[in-house]
């Protein structure tokens, strides 16, 4: 079963209907390092995560500041931890350790420019890119799509051939984001074969807000697969 994440959780609203309609992991983006729709203070992101119910993945989507990362990780306390920045292997390396020792996992996005098609990493090829991260340790990688706006919520594809040679040479856990929708992910999913799937702006009307019908469209497009 491929699992389902939701992220840029803003308020309770939203949270609830995630919840009942069945997601599997719930993304919060705190302190992110650029400006974003998302983005929430860590004291606002306790209060919303306090709702999350037993069962559901509480996941935090932060960049950059190893020392900001390890202290929200240390405030919240969340199951996962999203490293989705521009941390070079060894500062990833040395947040893999210092997060697991607080009880959380980690997943490392490697990101893909929708302006170029090249990744956002030491290397220019893909394969090697995803290697390096994961021989850092991670549990698993997220591919998604950025772009000189944003580093995330594109509403842009990345290439699902290439996504697939990634999660074929790999032995983490991959999971697919950007660009993904009600209308593509049944798709994507059968192209892929991700262990899950990420997605924010495809199931929002407006920004910022999660659309009920998209949501449920959403997620019975992946699990009719």
């Amino acid at each position: 079963m491929t699992r389902i994440k939701i992220c840029g959780l803003t308020n309770d609203e939203d949270i609830r209907l995630c919840v009942a309609a069945g997601v599997h992991a719930l993304g919060f983006v705190v302190e992110y390092p650029i400006p974003v729709p998302w983005n929430l203070d860590r004291q606002k992101a306790r209060g919303l995560m306090g709702r999350v119910p037993p069962f559901v993945t509480r996941v935090i989507v932060v960049g950059d500041d190893p020392r900001v990362v390890v202290e929200t990780v240390e405030f919240l306390k969340p199951h996962v931890v999203q490293l989705h920045g521009n941390e070079p292997p060894s500062v990833t390396k040395n947040l893999v350790s210092a997060v697991k020792g607080l009880g959380a996992q980690v997943i490392k996005a490697l990101r893909f420019s929708v302006e170029t098609g090249k990744c956002s990493s030491v290397s220019d090829n893909p394969l090697d890119a995803a290697r390096m991260i994961e021989d850092t340790g991670v549990d698993a990688l997220v591919l998604d799509s950025f772009s000189e706006a944003r580093p995330a919520g594109t509403g842009q594809s990345i290439d699902w051939t290439m996504a697939r040679n990634i999660r074929e040479t790999v032995g983490l856990p991959v999971i697919l984001a950007g660009g993904l929708n009600s209308g593509n992910v049944g798709q994507a999913v059968a192209a892929v074969n991700p262990y899950g799937v990420d997605v924010i702006s495809g199931v929002e009307n407006p920004v910022g807000k999660k659309d009920p019908d998209k949501v449920r469209a959403f997620i019975e497009a992946v699990l009719s697969r």
